[in-house]
């Protein structure tokens, strides 16, 4: 008789793997006063173009036509136009930076802390959306990575939030009043990194919303004057 065969046990379904294809990266940086004053052309265009008609206007030809330059030299510092939007959103994240920082040390007297981290939200989920609006599916998967960079998987740059933090608790210093200032420094800098990349995949609709900062902001002003005395008694 005909050996019945044997059952194979039944294999386990893979756990899925999520793979992040970030743009790729400028090519090399300019050092020359030619090419630095190309790659800012070339940026600048790029911006003006993806602001004004939106990320499918933005091609190889619209921007050498636009930037006045061939086309083999901007495949010379960007491989692709991704690459290029990538640079861009670099730009605003840096620009965002030095906004929000200065705006913070620029508030009035009479402003508080409060004042303080409902600006600094403002601005942040204003960009996140504005950058979802120019384009939806690098701004994704940036998040997707910056996350990454955040939980130390993958290597990365610093994030902007990590010296906008600091500013604001120098420029209201009387009002935190936590015992362990680098806890609530830390906790009040991964609130504000990842949640708002949590909005931008799962709910970017709450970007809109000012309960949101309103939430965001009481969690945050909770975490910075908490009294450590009585958090434990409590």
């Amino acid at each position: 008789m005909p050996r019945k065969p044997i059952d194979k046990p039944a294999q386990e379904p893979a756990e899925p793997v999520l793979r992040v294809a970030l743009p790729a990266p400028q090519r090399k940086r300019p050092r020359q006063a030619r090419s630095v004053a190309l790659v800012a052309a070339l940026k600048i265009t790029g911006r003006e173009i993806l602001e004004r008609e939106g990320r499918a206007a933005l091609t190889v030809h619209r921007l050498a036509e636009h930037a006045g330059v061939a086309i083999s030299s901007i495949y010379e510092y960007f491989p692709t136009m991704e690459s290029l939007v990538a640079a861009i959103f670099d730009d605003y994240r840096s620009e965002a930076r030095v906004e929000v920082i200065a705006s913070i040390r620029a508030l009035p007297d009479s402003a508080c802390l409060m004042d303080g981290i409902e600006l600094l939200l403002h601005t942040g989920l204003a960009a996140l959306q504005r950058w979802l609006r120019l384009d939806s599916e690098l701004s994704i998967k940036t998040v997707y990575q910056a996350e990454l960079v955040r939980l130390d998987m993958v290597r990365g740059d610093g994030f902007w939030v990590s010296q906008v933090i600091p500013a604001l608790v120098e420029r209201f210093s009387t009002e935190v009043r936590v015992r362990d200032r680098e806890l609530a420094g830390f906790l009040a800098y991964q609130a504000v990194t990842a949640l708002p990349r949590a909005l931008v995949i799962e709910r970017p609709d709450f970007l809109q919303q000012e309960q949101t900062v309103r939430l965001l902001a009481r969690m945050l002003h909770g975490l910075l004057t908490a009294d450590s005395e009585s958090v434990s008694e409590s």
